[in-house]
């Protein structure tokens, strides 16, 4: 692997998922697969509560890759984590958002993202597996999503350059 650092995001993606059993929310502002603007600002709050509306994982990743790729890495992460649990461990944020920095540089840039993979369990449990189009190599982004009072909320993430894996998931039967 290029950078095994990224491994430990990982386990600080897991440590901050799983420290509080407090309800959060998670709300932002839809985005575009295909952007128009490479400068558009990551979604703010009064954006996403102007609507009034709870947004899917699409809107939720279609926001967040659509601030990756204008480079707004700080307000792309600020923006996926509000108001979640992941959001109260704001070092481990931090050392995400500085790991993200690291693997954009050596990787390349982000010019967009595809989901590969989407697996449920049951009704209320979603994981969204991405990877991103970086200019050198792709990462690996998979996303843990909880839906609870008819909100889709981010409980986990994690990132890593495991390519031979996707094809690996791939090629295992779905249950």
């Amino acid at each position: 692997m290029k950078y095994p650092f990224l491994f430990l995001l990982v386990a600080a993606a897991t440590a901050i998922g799983q420290q509080t059993n407090q309800r959060s929310s998670l709300i932002f502002a839809p985005g575009a697969k295909e952007p128009t603007a490479v400068n558009t600002p990551a979604p703010t709050p009064s954006q996403a509560t102007v609507a009034g509306k709870a947004f899917s994982p699409d809107d939720i990743l279609n926001a967040f890759f659509l601030a990756l790729k204008a480079d707004q890495v700080d307000a792309a992460y600020d923006a996926l984590v509000r108001n979640t649990i992941i959001a109260e461990r704001q070092k481990d944020v931090d050392g995400l958002k500085a790991k993200t920095k690291e693997a954009i540089d050596g990787y390349g840039p982000i010019s967009g993202y595809e989901v590969v993979d989407e697996r449920e369990v049951g009704t209320v449990l979603m994981r969204r597996t991405c990877i991103s189009l970086n200019s050198d190599l792709p990462l690996r982004w998979r996303f843990y999503f909880y839906k609870t009072q008819g909100e889709w909320r981010l409980v986990d993430l994690r990132i890593d350059d495991g390519l031979v894996e996707l094809f690996e998931d791939s090629a295992r039967p779905r249950r």
